[in-house]
């Protein structure tokens, strides 16, 4: 009877362990993916700036004004990048601005 307890307590230890075990895995892949964003970040010089991103996605197809460390912009928003965001100017030029010359959006 008492080695029969015992197994018991030691399967439920060692489900209770598997599960921190995968977990752990979990986190670790989830850490390693941002390490690995982090470093390439790094190396290209161009940082992922999520909110502009989200900022430049939502108004696809719409007007907006970008302030430069060069000029101010105006234009329809085409499409966004991890780095940046192209705009048709009113001339009908396409202009790709990286998000690391950005300093103002409206």
């Amino acid at each position: 009877m008492c080695c029969f307890l015992f197994g018991r307590k030691l399967a439920a230890k060692v489900r209770t362990l598997s599960r921190q075990v995968e977990l752990l895995s979990q986190q670790t892949g989830e850490l390693t993916e941002r390490v690995e964003s982090l470093e390439s970040q790094v190396i290209s010089g161009l940082p992922v700036i999520p909110e502009l991103i989200h900022y430049f996605e939502v108004r696809t197809g719409q007007q907006v004004r970008v302030s430069t460390t060069f000029v101010t912009l105006e234009g329809v928003v085409l499409a966004t990048a991890d780095d940046g965001v192209q705009l048709r100017e009113a001339s009908g030029d396409l202009v790709l601005i990286p998000f690391s010359n950005i300093t103002y959006v409206q």
